[in-house]
């Protein structure tokens, strides 16, 4: 749980398949005296956003370090490995990159990272995808077979969310997870804490809704009971919310998501997502801590008021889990 699996540089491989792409999220350390089960709750939808756009004719395959399976697969080898890179795992990343590049493969990096140090991340790729990998990554592997892939792709958040494709959950290992049901329902926050990514330097992106009949129809085709809500504020837009759990109260089943304290200030909000089927809730209070909010340019109002009401919150929900400032 704390080392990566060991990529053997005396490896042998086969030659390259084309039209074969692999997927990977990194291996990150954890720690081997808390819960594994926060690592396997839900996949990451980066990958599986990324997999509903590959083309018919590609062959795709999903690999999760995070799962403790061992090293991602390389018989037969891919002709494309597209992998996320976070601050977290960079160094693996890199690593990952390293080996399937001295191998003949393609390596797309994006992410986070990506995003923000370009720079840092270019010498270990054949190409980067910068910002939204829905748009580019069709592109990307198209010109793969065109035998003209750019070092660089770029593409904004200002698309319209609806017309994304639903994530390509098939592709997961379903049994390894808690569920498959990971859901983004919104883009972006209409706060901007010092702490969240959406703070990130050069990264715009627009608050942006998806219809709640599409949440409802996702949740529904993947068959599980349980769903976790993976948007960075799912109450940053209180009538959305209310409409969206108007929406998931029909389908009798459970879910969680992050908010930030301010869904408090209706209390007839927090009902209704608990009748909608909500059972958990995290919320970040160092969104509401002064130094927090010196560093961040950042005023919210009544900090103290908001987090007396901190405990009234289980009331509703089964778990309410909270993140304080360091």
């Amino acid at each position: 749980m704390t080392r990566p699996p060991r990529l053997n540089p005396a490896t042998l491989t086969g030659p390259i398949q084309p039209r074969y792409a692999l997927l990977i999220n990194p291996f990150y350390p954890k720690d081997p005296n808390a819960s594994f089960g926060k690592h396997v709750l839900t996949p990451t939808l980066a990958l599986t956003s990324f997999a509903a756009t590959t083309p018919e004719h590609w062959q795709l395959q999903y690999w999760d370090e995070n799962l403790l399976d061992g090293r991602p697969p390389f018989a037969p080898m891919p002709e494309v490995v597209g992998i996320t890179v976070h601050l977290t795992f960079a160094r693996r990343a890199f690593e990952l990159a390293q080996w399937y590049r001295s191998r003949g493969s393609k390596v797309v990096l994006g992410g986070l990272h990506v995003l923000s140090c370009p720079e840092e991340c270019a010498p270990y790729a054949d190409s980067l995808a910068v910002g939204d990998g829905v748009q580019l990554w069709p592109r990307i592997l198209a010109d793969v077979e065109a035998r003209c892939l750019r070092p660089k792709y770029a593409a904004t958040y200002e698309t319209d969310y609806r017309q994304d494709p639903a994530p390509r959950r098939s592709i997961l290992p379903r049994s390894s997870f808690l569920t498959t049901t990971s859901l983004i329902a919104t883009r972006g926050c209409h706060n901007r804490c010092g702490f969240c990514y959406l703070a990130t330097d050069g990264l715009r992106m627009p608050y942006r809704m998806r219809d709640p009949e599409q949440i409802a129809a996702e949740f529904l085709a993947d068959a599980q009971p349980y769903a976790v809500f993976i948007d960075n504020n799912l109450g940053s837009k209180p009538q959305y919310l209310r409409e969206l759990c108007h929406t998931l109260r029909p389908l009798n089943k459970v879910w969680s998501a992050a908010v930030s304290i301010d869904i408090t200030d209706d209390a007839s909000l927090i009902r209704t997502m608990a009748i909608a089927g909500c059972t958990g809730v995290f919320v970040d209070v160092r969104a509401y801590s002064w130094d927090s909010n010196r560093s961040q340019m950042r005023i919210s109002p009544r900090q103290g008021r908001k987090r007396r009401r901190l405990p009234t919150m289980p009331a509703e929900f089964a778990c309410c889990t909270t993140t304080a400032s360091r």
